[in-house]
């Protein structure tokens, strides 16, 4: 068994013995939940990313075949989605999945997104799911790819198989919160490397700030024979 997903396995015990011995309780007010940790007024009340861009899932105005910054230079990927805005209750729930080893947040978000985003049209024809890698220090530090995770919750509804072997981070990076879309695209030059690879891939991420990563990762992909490449994520940042 690997080291890296001792607090993955350590985490679903932990909620496997609470369930039905503690009413759940909800993620964002502490109120009774449901079956996935949050109760229906928090669940209904999470900020839905519609109208959004199909290329790219930044929040419009109204609905529009492409946003101005993708018409002008498009992404490497051919469709994203996102399914909330990065926002209220979402920005409290990605970080402490992500960064304070809430396992509990990351089972609540995939399985919320993967219902709202079960007809996304990026699923036609996709033939596995890549989740967007760490680079092994950063793994090692954190116990998991929280890309990987979401991944699962994603793919399983349509019977992908999730590939998180065949594209690697080959270089560690500077954090990219406080960088700007340029300095995000210079600072990931260079970042990943992948296998050969075929076919239609979905790249999954927690969540889209600029889309530099996204694009990165797929302009690898596809130079590695990719056909099409199609990034979907938890949230988008307007």
């Amino acid at each position: 068994m690997s080291v890296n997903r001792l607090p993955v396995i350590v985490s679903r015990l932990r909620s496997s013995l609470s369930f039905g011995l503690l009413p759940a309780r909800c993620l964002i007010c502490g109120a009774r939940a449901g079956s996935r940790d949050l109760c229906h007024a928090c669940a209904a009340a999470l900020a839905l990313n519609e109208p959004a861009c199909p290329r790219c899932a930044l929040p419009l105005e109204a609905a529009a075949p492409a946003c101005g910054a993708c018409l002008a230079d498009p992404p490497a990927f051919a469709l994203a989605a996102a399914a909330w805005r990065y926002e209220a209750a979402i920005a409290q729930l990605v970080p402490r999945f992500k960064f304070h080893r809430d396992l509990a947040c990351g089972r609540v978000l995939g399985e919320l997104a993967a219902r709202r985003l079960a007809q996304w049209p990026g699923w036609v024809g996709a033939e596995r799911v890549v989740p967007v890698p760490l680079h092994h220090t950063r793994l090692g530090q954190r116990g998991y790819n929280q890309a990987l995770e979401l991944a699962r919750c994603l793919a399983a509804p349509h019977a992908l198989p999730v590939d998180g072997y065949s594209m690697r981070r080959s270089r560690a990076t500077p954090a990219q919160t406080t960088l700007d879309a340029a300095a995000r695209r210079r600072n990931l030059r260079g970042a990943f490397q992948a296998a050969p690879q075929a076919g239609i891939v979905v790249l999954v991420d927690d969540v889209i700030t600029t889309g530099a990563t996204l694009d990165e990762a797929a302009r690898v992909l596809l130079r590695a024979g990719a056909r099409e490449v199609r990034a979907v994520a938890i949230a988008r940042v307007p």
